[in-house]
Formats: C-alpha cells, sequence, structure tokens
C-alpha cells in the first residue's frame, strides 16, 4: 500500500490531538487537584468518592448530634447536682426539725426556710434550656410543673438523638423521674410512739401516706405525694404546724427521693461518658474516610507534573517531526 502525504498529515494530527487531549486532561487534574473531574475518567472511582462523602457528612452530623446532646445532659447534670444540694439542706432541716431539742417556736422557724427550699425546687423543675422546658418530655412549651398545685404537666416523651449509625442516646428526662420516685410495692415502718407509717404506691410516682394507731389498722392520718415539691410543701405546713407524726413519716420518702436524684445525676454522668468515647470513634472514623477518600479522587501532583512534561515533550516532539516530514513530501511533489 502506498503511504501519501495525507495519510501521514492525518497519523500526524491524531497524534498531536490524542497528546493535546492527555496535556489538557493532566493539567485539569493538576488545577484541581483531584484525578476524578467527571464520571467518565473513573466511574467506580467517582462512586467510591461519593460513599466515602455521604459517609464523613453523616458522621459530621452525628458530631453535631452529640455537641447538641452533650450541651443538654450538661445542663441537665447541673440542675440534678443543685437538686441533690437542696434535697440534703431538706434532710438535714427534717432532722432538726424532729429533735427533742426543737419546740413548736424552733419548727416554725424551720418551716420558713423549707418553704423558700420547695421553691427553689420548683424553679429547678421548671428549668429551660434554648428556652424550652427541658424536664416537660415532648411538650417543651408547656412549663413542667403547676407552680400552685406542683402537680406535673408535661409528658414521659424522651428525645433521642443519633450519635452513630447504629445507636441513640436520651437528651432529656421527663420530670417526674427526677423529681419524683417510683415505689414498687406497699412499705410499712414503725415510729417510736409505737404508730405505724403505712407507704402505699396509687399510680405513676404518687405515693399515698397513711399514719395508723398501734393497733396498725385505725387511720390517725393521711396524705399522699407526687414529687418532692409535694412533699416540701407537706413538710413546711407539718413543721409551721408542730406535727411531729407527719414530720417524722417524711423522713423515709426524702431519702428515696434524694436517692432517686442520685441515680439520675451518675445516669446522667455515664452518658457523657459515653458520648466522649463516641466523639472519639467518630473522629477516627472521619479520618479513616478521608484518608481513603483523598486515595480515590485526589491526584498525586509529582506523577501529574511527570505525565504533563512527557505529553508536552511529546507534542514538540510531534511538531517538529512533522515540520520535517510534510515539508520533505511536499519538495518531493514538486521535483
Amino acid at each position: 500500500m502506498r503511504v501519501t502525504s495525507f495519510m501521514i498529515y492525518n497519523q500526524f494530527v491524531r497524534s498531536l490531538q490524542r497528546n493535546l487531549t492527555h496535556l489538557s486532561d493532566s493539567n485539569e487534574k493538576l488545577a484541581t487537584g483531584k484525578k476524578i473531574n467527571k464520571p467518565s475518567d473513573d466511574v467506580i472511582g467517582i462512586t467510591r468518592a461519593l460513599d466515602y462523602k455521604l459517609s464523613i457528612n453523616l458522621n459530621n452530623q452525628y458530631m453535631r448530634n452529640i455537641d447538641e446532646a452533650v450541651s443538654h445532659l450538661e445542663f441537665t447534670e447541673m440542675k440534678i447536682s443543685t437538686v441533690a444540694d437542696t434535697l440534703t439542706r431538706i434532710k438535714e432541716l427534717l432532722l432538726i426539725g424532729v429533735s427533742d431539742n426543737t419546740d413548736a417556736l424552733g419548727r416554725k422557724s424551720i418551716s420558713n426556710e423549707v418553704a423558700q427550699l420547695r421553691d427553689h425546687l420548683l424553679d429547678l423543675a421548671n428549668s429551660k434550656f434554648r428556652n424550652r422546658y427541658m424536664f416537660s418530655g415532648f411538650r417543651t412549651d408547656v412549663q413542667s410543673f403547676n407552680a400552685v398545685t406542683y402537680d406535673y404537666q408535661g409528658d414521659q416523651g424522651t428525645i433521642n438523638v443519633m450519635i452513630n449509625k447504629d445507636s441513640a442516646v436520651p437528651i432529656n428526662t421527663p420530670g417526674t423521674q427526677i423529681f419524683g420516685y417510683i415505689k414498687t410495692s406497699p412499705e410499712e415502718i414503725r415510729l417510736n410512739d409505737g404508730t405505724y407509717v403505712h407507704y402505699i404506691p396509687v399510680s405513676g410516682t404518687t405515693i399515698r401516706v397513711e399514719i395508723r394507731d398501734v393497733d396498725n389498722t385505725t387511720i390517725l392520718d393521711e396524705f399522699s405525694y407526687s414529687n418532692v415539691m409535694q412533699m416540701t410543701n407537706i413538710l413546711s405546713s407539718a413543721l409551721n404546724d408542730n406535727n411531729l407524726r407527719r414530720i417524722k413519716a417524711l423522713m423515709k420518702p426524702y431519702e428515696e427521693a434524694f436517692n432517686n436524684v442520685i441515680n439520675y445525676q451518675a445516669y446522667a454522668g455515664a452518658i457523657l461518658n459515653r458520648l466522649d468515647n463516641q466523639i472519639a470513634n467518630n473522629e477516627d472514623s472521619v479520618l479513616n474516610l478521608k484518608t481513603v477518600l483523598s486515595n480515590t479522587e485526589d491526584v498525586d501532583l509529582a506523577e501529574i507534573i511527570s505525565t504533563i512534561t512527557k505529553h508536552e515533550t511529546a507534542i514538540q516532539a510531534l511538531r517538529q517531526s512533522s515540520v520535517n516530514q510534510l515539508t520533505q513530501s511536499l519538495f518531493d511533489f514538486l521535483r
């Protein structure tokens, strides 16, 4: 087959276009720092890169969720700690109130401080975080406890946030669980005057207290409560009225309420510790994902510069050889 000048010209053009295309692609990769700039560059690679980016975005969302959870739980833990301190002070005043060294006037004086502590507990129970009532369950726009009756006005909803693809943690606790406590079965104690006190669970956190005569049958007095504010209101009235039996009957409920608050304080602390560990896990996960993403889509600068140099050299060689070859063929034709 005869090789014509036109065939030689076409071959030079195709080679030049091919090298120019490669040079353009290489320059684009150098400019963007990415070896995948369009799906046709690497279909499998871009699919993997998108998957890695999605996982990174999810982990970043989990980190934002954790930050929100930590803020809520640290605020909750602070409030619970203050509740525990307040109950400790009430228990101290209660012991002074039942002491034989305290007379009716002394108990009336103690009653005033107990009433102030009751109001302080109510303020804690109606705490807001970011303008939402934090102990109202899902009903964050509703005051947790009524300011007059101290009845709970929220619900039992628990707000959970995802901290990884498989786990969620609660960021709130309904007020009944912190300011009240559940008694699973009836209980009785005997006071030093021979009378009996019965603690009878009614429903939820409501407990009825019956003070019975020495026959353990005749009811001398009874009252009920469902949270520490109601308990403290009853205690304040008992101290003011010098009702020693009621004061003594409330000693056990306060101990149980205090233990319940301490348990929830420990629970909040345990969740915070878990979140600290999860932060470290998520950070490691994001770092690993960014590494494999970089390996998938980031260009090797040394390699791409070498490739550009190679294509530029090839183009220059093609230009030089094409000038010589095509010029020679034209002279041959004229001759």
